[in-house]
């Protein structure tokens, strides 16, 4: 058991890594909200950055396959005093992950597939576009909401039990809350300091798993 949270350990560490990446090479791609909305824009960006936006793709892919396998070692250490709230995070966990997952691969496959519509239909490749944004963002609102409630969870279970460090409870608290709120709202303050607070929480907590219980 102590094994399977240790390489959970490492697996969040990974994961923190990842999104840290993710964050910076799309922060630098130049898609933000304004521009993902605007095909005449969006597509020919993603044309000229095929392969900044493929590495962004694979991070996507990467970081929630890894934030699986933190997720179950997170299990292991919450269960025996939080058997609830640690379901609970595991469940949600791998719903969001998972749609995170979808998302990435979506904007990265169907990305490539519009812009090489766009060459011979530019009308259509723009209203397709239009439509695969709908779908990808409805797609990270739920994935938002899973892993905001997961982190929650954990946040909650930790700060209550005392079985990881308290603080770094209040840490996945507050992450929690600022990812679900994404919901509700693509300001880019707000996804930075949700990319920001999971990836402190990521890596503090896969740290906390590679040491063996108290």
């Amino acid at each position: 058991m102590e094994r399977l949270q240790r390489n959970a350990g490492a697996a969040g560490i990974i994961t923190a890594v990842c999104l840290a990446v993710l964050f910076i090479l799309f922060i630098g791609s130049g898609l933000d909200p304004q521009a993902a909305q605007d095909p005449t824009q969006a597509l020919p960006l993603i044309g000229q950055k095929a392969g900044l936006f493929g590495a962004i793709g694979i991070l996507g892919l990467l970081a929630p396959g890894f934030g699986i396998i933190f997720t179950l070692g997170l299990f292991s250490r919450l269960r025996e005093k939080a058997p609830t709230r640690a379901a609970a995070n595991l469940g949600l966990a791998f719903m969001g992950l998972t749609l995170h997952g979808l998302g990435a691969a979506l904007l990265w496959q169907g990305g490539q597939m519009l812009v090489a519509l766009a060459a011979k239909d530019q009308t259509a490749a723009g209203h397709a576009w239009i439509a695969l944004g709908a779908f990808n963002q409805s797609l990270m609102a739920a994935a938002n909401a899973f892993t905001g409630a997961a982190v929650f969870a954990a946040g909650w279970a930790i700060v209550d039990t005392g079985v990881m460090n308290k603080s770094l409870g209040w840490v996945a608290v507050i992450a929690g809350i600022a990812e679900a709120l994404q919901v509700f709202s693509q300001q880019m303050a707000l996804m930075g300091l949700g990319f920001v607070l999971v990836i402190i929480w990521l890596a503090w907590a896969g740290a906390q798993l590679r040491r063996s219980p108290a």
